[in-house]
């Protein structure tokens, strides 16, 4: 046959081509990707075959052991078992019939991180070589024979992402990570994806992967601190409990809950709070039976005139509004030290006079700044809020500003 007949990249009919007298070894034929015609290949052993193919003379047959791309090649062409180029090896051990295969696969550059697992696996587990011996053997290092070995523990369907080549395999190494984890693993892959397809969402380099997990890792790091302090949510049990905007206040994030409690009493929010208002209000409180609070009409008639009366004070102050956007006494650079303190930067971009910061721990800020030289002398920048401007962002921008203005002053 001619190479004319087939197209590069065509499956090969094993079955069909397969030699009656061989045989196929169960683990290492299973570390290669499905054989597929190699047309330069083919053109290479026209002009005769420079390797012998290694099989393993067993009772019945001829096991192939190293060279089934060139032996499939061989027979694509039409060559006879008789004229085939081979090294036929007796009392070869399935030990030493491992790493003779891997041996000369693990090297060749078409070996792809895939196979390289499959046959580091079976040499690990099958041919029960420990991994430090087995690393001195391929002349690796032993973190390289346990990574390798680890992509096989990846979700199937994520293995089967980089098989087929459409996930980058650096990205195998952030995935790893999140081991046993495999919702967060589909969700990382997801924004890998997105990254890679769109090109302005998603996660788009591996370090930017390696800084999903770890901000990942730290979210379930303090959500398990959340549930060893407090506990489940008290109403529905779910563990996907959250900090609520409030001092101790803790929030259930399950879907169809939306509960909201005190920590330490475990109290509904809304009940710990009327409780503190009649306590601020100078009322003696009385509580019958947990959850139960007794008031005469005459307290409540208080406490609803004082209710009132605190509500016009509130509302007269807000009407008393902040401007969004103001003068700053203090400088830039003095706005911006208590953001960058005690190495709070989790990411750092430098683009000539362009510079962007990612800070660790937010500081809960929405502002822009911009240098100015106002006339009167004292005025440093010009300062505007962010977003829609709502009320408490301008009131925390123009605490922040104030308080650095102080320290600058001090």
């Amino acid at each position: 046959m001619t190479e004319q007949q087939f197209e590069e990249g065509q499956a090969i009919d094993i079955a069909k081509y397969k030699d009656k007298e061989v045989s196929l070894h169960p683990e290492i034929f299973k570390w290669r990707d499905a054989l597929t015609v190699d047309l330069g290949l083919m053109r290479s052993l026209e002009d005769g075959q420079i390797q012998p193919i290694v099989f393993r003379l067993l009772k019945d047959t001829h096991e192939l052991l190293v060279g089934s791309r060139r032996y499939f090649h061989q027979k694509l062409r039409g060559v006879s078992w008789e004229d085939i180029l081979k090294d036929v090896r007796e009392n070869v051990t399935e030990r030493d019939a491992l790493l003779m295969a891997a041996s000369e696969n693990i090297f060749r550059v078409d070996f792809n991180p895939w196979e390289e697992a499959r046959a580091i696996n079976s040499l690990l587990t099958k041919g029960k070589i420990s991994v430090k011996d087995l690393a001195k053997k391929l002349g690796k290092s032993q973190s390289y024979i346990s990574s390798r070995r680890a992509l096989l523990q990846l979700p199937k369907k994520i293995r089967e992402r980089f098989e087929k080549k459409d996930v980058p395999i650096g990205y195998a190494s952030p995935l790893m990570k999140l081991e046993g984890m495999e919702e967060a693993q589909a969700a990382l892959l997801g924004e890998i994806v997105d990254g890679m397809t769109r090109g302005y969402s998603g996660v788009r380099t591996i370090e930017a992967a390696d800084e999903f997990v770890t901000r990942l890792k730290k979210e379930i790091k303090d959500k398990e601190e959340l549930l060893a302090k407090y506990g489940s949510c008290p109403k529905c049990g779910s563990k996907n409990i959250a900090r609520g905007y409030r001092d101790n206040q803790l929030h259930c994030e399950a879907e169809d809950c939306d509960h909201r409690w005190h920590g330490e009493t475990k109290e509904p929010w809304a009940y710990y709070e009327l409780k503190q208002n009649a306590q601020e209000m100078g009322f003696e409180i009385v509580e019958e039976e947990p959850g139960q609070l007794k008031l005469t009409p005459k307290q409540i008639a208080e406490m609803i005139e004082r209710k009132a009366e605190k509500e016009r004070q509130e509302k007269e102050a807000a009407e008393e509004e902040l401007p969004k956007n103001f003068r700053s006494k203090a400088t830039l650079l003095t706005l911006l030290e208590p953001m960058i303190a005690g190495d709070n930067i989790q990411k750092l971009e430098v683009r000539d006079e362009k510079i962007e910061i990612q800070l660790i721990e937010g500081m809960d800020l929405y502002f822009d700044g911009l240098r100015k030289d106002y006339a009167d002398g004292v005025s440093k920048a010009r300062i505007m809020t962010a977003g829609w401007g709502r009320d408490d962002s301008v009131k925390r921008n123009h605490a922040h500003v104030n308080k650095m203005t102080a320290v600058a002053d001090a």
